[in-house]
């Protein structure tokens, strides 16, 4: 097995194999298949320290989405492998979790300019080695092809909180502003300590 190229190192390597690739549709197989595991494997074990549905298409929905010019999709490869994806769209009324009138009486300009986006998903195989570099790098040239006048909406639990906006941050490698909108509160009411078997909740 062959190490680096002289004067290079394995993370320079890596970075040259991670490959992305913009397309308003992804049909048929196998890649629709690949996505779709991915997607349903990678929020499991998330789903199961939030109340939050994560992950939250169905497969038929996902499927339909993939298909969908209006959501445009930037796809991951490590070498030849297919290994995440992230889509954006200005069709903020095929989010169905999302207040779309909401957003465009909130920001009017950019979404008369068809500048206002939501990203409602962004994914990467968590069996992939070096899962941060390519996410952040997926990220980085989703973003990037935007435009420095958008206004990308996203959502995320508070479980995400403290390592979300940290890791965009050093995806974008750029200053920008951020403002959060609103919070969704998930609360139990009880007389007597219930039975719990999960001994950790979202971080304070």
């Amino acid at each position: 097995m062959s190490g680096p190229r002289p004067g290079r190192t394995e993370r320079d390597e890596m970075s040259d194999e991670i490959r992305i690739v913009e397309t308003l549709s992804v049909k048929g197989e196998p890649d629709g298949a690949t996505l779709w595991a991915i997607y349903e494997h990678a929020f499991r074990l998330l789903n199961e320290r939030t109340p939050i549905h994560h992950g939250a298409w169905s497969e038929a929905a996902f499927r339909e989405m993939l298909g969908d010019a209006d959501f445009t999709k930037y796809l991951v490869y490590v070498g030849p492998d297919l290994v995440g994806a992230c889509l954006i769209t200005t069709a903020l009324e095929k989010v169905p979790w999302i207040n779309a009138v909401y957003y465009r009486k909130r920001f009017p300009q950019a979404s008369a300019s068809s500048r206002l986006y939501f990203l409602p998903v962004v994914v990467i195989d968590p069996a992939h080695q070096d899962l941060r570099r390519i996410g952040a790098k997926l990220l980085h040239e989703a973003v990037a092809s935007l435009g420095d006048d958008g206004v990308l909406a996203v959502d995320y639990s508070e479980t995400l909180r403290h390592s979300l906006p940290a890791f965009v941050k050093r995806s974008l490698r750029r200053d920008f502003q951020s403002e959060v909108l609103d919070r969704m509160v998930y609360q139990v009411f009880y007389y007597q300590q219930p039975g719990q078997s999960l001994t950790e909740g979202p971080r304070r």
